[in-house]
């Protein structure tokens, strides 16, 4: 049946989008072909034009630790497909996060522009991308890399889900907006129709349904992450629900899945502020100190242990608050019982991993279920009681203001 759907989406890519006149990019003439790389980070030597994959570094800014010092290796597979912009369009914003914070991220590039022209090319490029995998992940288990995790966008998203079915031993996969690289026949910007008029709305659309359906009930690494964002320009129907259904089901894996309910919006909601909190829980998730237990993992709650661990918290026996800011960071807030003594508050690394998590006292001022307290002689942390919620503000060196809404933790933290 699988097949199925894949020779149906191959008929789809035949009256697909047309190919864009991009040039090749300057940056994939200075990298190399996979079977070429025998070691992690290693400087390749040009390729030529007609070289299809190919593996580099994803961040000048961020050298990478190696398997001695890095908490792991993520393999990055981008969102395009039909017109060589990909291997030039950076990771997502959540995935510079983890490189700063110790995670080593490699990009195993993809030449579109050569596998387009192929026929059934969705069967053909998975095929390709497993096999390319394989070696890179070979070669990183060689040079004792512990902790592997395959990721992608898009089209890449929907790439890693696949290939992952079939590679064994995977510490974690990641897939924002997984797709096939087909449209689903809806309208462009210019109210012109992208597939023939006798062909279903959805019919792409079914062909992506059905497919993530499959790679949610075989992929098995130890962790998994995916988001379906609303709005997803590939993707009209919602695969949140089912999703929540088949893994549900299993018992071998733990997953952290944000559906279309979870407030991000669009194929690249991934690299929005609305994401941001997500980013962190996924890091947190992905901690290679926190053991998740099988089945779902909910932030806000399973994430607390590891969060705090990372600020340095140690509780005092008052009121716990935990939650993220408007910009993802973990806060911690504990006031002190019966309303007398010292505050602790407690804050993370943040989405893009650049703030040094830290723990510290402070004196509030309590006016009723208002409170405030001085961080710094300039800078202001400002909380009020609402039920079951405790709503922040605090100033920031910049001017600007931090928004956090807490919830209370139960027992005594």
């Amino acid at each position: 049946m699988r097949r199925l759907y894949f020779a149906l989406a191959a008929l789809a890519l035949l009256s697909g989008p047309t190919v864009l006149g991009a040039q090749p990019q300057q940056a994939a003439q200075k990298t190399a072909p996979i079977e070429e790389v025998t070691v992690i980070g290693r400087r390749p030597t040009p390729v030529t034009p007609t070289t299809s994959y190919w593996v580099e570094d994803a961040y000048t800014t961020y050298p990478l630790l190696g398997p001695n010092f890095a908490q792991g290796l993520v393999i990055w597979n981008h969102a395009d497909y039909y017109n060589s912009l990909g291997p030039a369009v950076p990771p997502i914003r959540a995935m510079e996060g983890m490189a700063a914070l110790g995670w080593d991220i490699v990009r195993l590039q993809r030449n579109s522009r050569i596998v387009q022209r192929r026929a059934d090319t969705w069967n053909l490029e998975v095929e390709d991308v497993e096999e390319n995998l394989q070696k890179q992940i070979d070669n990183a288990r060689a040079e004792g890399y512990a902790r592997i995790i395959v990721a992608g966008q898009e089209m890449g998203g929907g790439l890693a889900l696949e290939a992952s079915e079939r590679v064994e031993g995977l510490y974690g996969v990641i897939a924002f907006a997984p797709n096939t690289g087909i449209e689903w026949c809806g309208r462009t910007s210019h109210g012109k129709m992208t597939c023939p008029e006798d062909q279903p709305l959805d019919f792409n659309a079914e062909i992506i349904l059905q497919q993530t359906g499959d790679q949610l009930r075989l992929v098995h690494p130890a962790r998994l992450f995916v988001l379906f964002p609303k709005d997803d320009a590939e993707m009209p129907h919602l695969r949140g629900p089912m999703a929540h259904e088949i893994l549900g089901q299993r018992t071998d894996l733990s997953y952290l899945l944000v559906d279309e309910t979870g407030g991000v919006s669009t194929n690249t909601g991934a690299d929005k502020p609305e994401f941001d909190a997500y980013a962190s829980c996924m890091d947190l998730f992905l901690q290679p100190d926190l053991t998740p237990k099988p089945g779902e993992f909910h932030c806000n709650s399973d994430e607390v242990p590891a969060a705090l661990a990372e600020m340095g918290v140690k509780p005092h026996g008052g009121e716990g608050w935990f939650g993220y800011s408007n910009r993802g960071q973990t806060i911690y807030l504990e006031l002190p019982s019966g309303g007398r003594g010292p505050a602790f508050y407690g804050w993370g690394a943040g989405a893009n991993g650049k703030t040094r998590p830290g723990f510290r006292a402070v004196e509030p001022k309590v006016s009723g279920d208002v409170f405030t307290a001085a961080l710094d002689p300039d800078r202001v942390m400002r909380g009020v009681h609402l039920g079951v919620q405790l709503r922040l503000t605090i100033d920031q060196d910049d001017g600007t203001r931090t928004a956090a809404v807490l919830h209370r933790l139960p027992g005594n933290s």
